[in-house]
């Protein structure tokens, strides 16, 4: 079974989403992002605040939080167990005829009265006491930010009506109207420091629910020093890649490189780096970006078109050794029907492709650039087929 934090990333990655983008964009910091794709649960908040951030992430990756939630429990060992039940032998039924009778059904009448009307009382009582539900979801908890321009989200009772105050200021955006499920959204304007955000909302029976959040302004102020030189050798704009990995490369003066989020070695002398990445089919965009010690950067992107005419398989060996053979179009690939050391990784391609192992907890495959994770339990034999499609 794929890890949790296997299946974020590979969303993220089949995304062609950063780290730094997807933090930018769902205003989680980059290490809480990172720990959870690496399952390091050391390095998150509490389980409340992690499973916010969960929700929140999966959702922007378009994955179901329900599941997600599910898995995080189970992977921390948190997962309460199921009750057992107690089952009591069935009784006979005995039945016996009611015979209606005036002494009988006046105070069954006047039961029943009094009972509707105890639950009449209750419903108003409670409908009338209890404040509209308010859930801030973005941001879920006090929050540092750098733009200025801040979206504040959350969902509540759909009849209500949504003000939001941010102090100082004073700024006040009332009448916001929710959705149909309840939930609602609007742009504040934020001043560098401290701001105190307000949410209210207002039932048709009067009641008030609140809920605040603090936002700390904090704008990224751009570095000064000299120009950082970066070129792009390969790929070109428009590039067709069949078959194959994408491979980006160039050079740069630069003294840090990433490329969609990756860092990339950069060799010296001559400034060159070069990194390959296996996608899945159809467009695709890197972006490269190179740094300097004092801060300034420089960006370059490149789109290509990813198509796959074979199966391409590849085979990379995580948490343990394993015995490996690959077979391709009839044909046992010669170096493999061995035992695969962890960390070691192997590409085949052919119109099929058979992968057989001994372990297949270990083996980790990655098929026409989408990533498939582990093919099977802890030292089971699996054997598996990839067909050009």
């Amino acid at each position: 079974m794929a890890r949790l934090g296997d299946l974020l990333r590979a969303q993220r990655e089949k995304k062609g989403i950063t780290l730094d983008q997807a933090a930018a964009d769902t205003r989680i910091r980059e290490k809480f992002l990172k720990a959870l794709e690496d399952a390091d649960y050391q390095s998150l908040p509490g389980a409340v605040y992690t499973q916010g951030f969960l929700r929140n992430y999966a959702g922007y990756l378009d994955l179901d939080q329900d599941e997600l939630v599910v898995m995080f429990h189970q992977e921390r060992g948190t997962m309460a167990a199921d009750p057992k039940r107690a089952f009591e032998p069935m009784r006979p039924i005995m039945r016996q005829s009611l015979i209606f009778t005036p002494a009988v059904l006046v105070p069954v009448v006047l039961l029943a009265g009094i009972v509707l009307f105890v639950g009449y009382l209750f419903y108003q009582f409670t409908s009338f006491a209890v404040p509209p539900a308010l859930d801030v979801t973005d941001p879920s908890t006090d929050a540092i930010v750098q733009d200025g321009q801040f979206v504040i989200k959350g969902q509540t009772v759909p009849s209500g009506r949504v003000t939001i105050q941010v102090f100082p200021g004073p700024l006040t955006i009332s009448d916001i109207r929710p959705a149909f499920d309840g939930t609602f959204s609007a742009t504040v304007a934020l001043t560098q420091g401290a701001n105190h955000v307000i949410v209210e909302v207002l039932d048709q029976s009067g009641k008030v629910s609140r809920v605040s959040r603090s936002i700390l302004l904090q704008p990224q102020v751009a570095s000064s020093g000299a120009p950082i030189k970066l070129t792009v050798d390969s790929p070109a704009n428009g590039t067709r890649v069949d078959n194959a990995a994408v491979v980006v490369s160039g050079t740069t003066d630069a003294t840090s490189l990433t490329i969609n989020g990756v860092q990339a070695p950069i060799t010296a002398p001559g400034g060159r780096f070069e990194a390959r990445f296996t996608t899945p089919a159809g467009a695709q965009t890197f972006t490269i970006v190179a740094r300097a010690a004092s801060g300034v950067s420089v960006t370059e992107t490149r789109s290509v078109f990813v198509t796959y005419s074979a199966a391409v398989v590849s085979v990379s060996v995580r948490g343990g050794d394993a015995w490996i053979q690959a077979t391709v179009n009839g044909n046992v690939v010669a170096g493999t029907g061995r035992v695969f050391k962890e960390g070691e990784s192997a590409s085949f391609t052919g119109n099929e492709v058979r992968i057989r192992t001994g372990n297949a907890a270990a083996t980790q495959v990655t098929f026409n650039g989408n990533f498939l994770g582990p093919i099977g339990g802890q030292g089971e034999v699996v054997e598996k087929v990839y067909t050009a499609q």
